[in-house]
């Protein structure tokens, strides 16, 4: 049988041993925090990294393609201000967007070209544009140059530049020098439009873009109205962005015209 001071000394040492293990594990622990804590401020850079690498920032550069799709797209369309098109149209489609929407830009890049070869070009229906700022300060910067690119007749050349190089929504990428290559290859003057964006008209043009998508109830981007003469426009809905969801109701309206 151990004597009493064995006993102590043996006590002793299995609290050694606890405490030894004890401190080796809040060592492990302390370890394993750094390396996560390393880890989670690699990965929030490598997000923004993507999201400013996506976003397409400041390095944003028009491409000579890009700049002749969308000039061929309109060349021989009449433009006034926010209306594209026949001004004695019998039909108008009102387009309500936002120029970060992503839906937007996949409407603008797959069915508004065949929409606009198919009843803009040929003067039977005339589109006007109803620019809203749902998304954020980046949609409010965009919605004021493009409606400064209007007052020189270019707003639907400058919108459909922005969707094609359109970024990460609410990343800053709407930047002076975004908005001057977006003109510029939109064939706008960019002094002239940088002095209209604070005019006056262009609040009234947004105001007047809201107080219609709340008086018809629209809520999201891009939303549609159309209208056969002077009556009372109506909704026009669709399922997805495909031609026959738009050339119906279009096709309704006009033999309502008699067009």
């Amino acid at each position: 049988m151990a004597s009493r001071k064995e006993q102590r000394e043996e006590a002793r040492r299995q609290r050694e041993e606890r405490e030894a293990q004890e401190r080796q594990t809040q060592r492990r622990k302390r370890r394993l925090w750094q390396a996560g804590a390393t880890t989670a401020v690699v990965v929030v850079i490598i997000l923004i990294a993507i999201a400013v690498s996506s976003s397409g920032g400041n390095d944003t550069h028009v491409s000579p393609r890009e700049r002749t799709v969308t000039n061929d797209l309109f060349t021989g369309i009449a433009q006034s201000g926010i209306t594209l098109g026949n001004p004695q149209a019998k039909v108008t489609v009102y387009e309500f967007a936002d120029l970060q929407c992503p839906f937007c830009r996949e409407y603008t890049t797959s069915v508004f070209p065949q929409i606009v070869q198919k009843y803009v070009k040929p003067g039977k229906v005339k589109m006007v544009w109803r620019n809203l700022t749902f998304i954020g300060p980046d949609s409010v910067t965009a919605a004021r140059a493009a409606a400064a690119a209007g007052a020189q007749n270019k707003l639907w050349d400058f919108a459909d530049l922005f969707y094609k190089n359109q970024g990460t929504e609410n990343t800053g990428y709407v930047t002076d020098k975004f908005i001057q290559q977006i003109a510029t290859n939109a064939g706008v003057d960019v002094n002239k439009m940088k002095a209209d964006e604070s005019a006056p008209f262009v609040e009234q043009q947004l105001g007047e873009a809201q107080n219609q998508a709340q008086q018809f109830g629209i809520n999201s981007t891009p939303s549609f109205l159309i209208q056969v003469g002077k009556g009372k426009p109506q909704k026009l809905n669709y399922q997805n962005f495909k031609l026959s969801e738009f050339s119906g109701p279009i096709d309704a309206a006009l033999k309502q015209a008699g067009g």
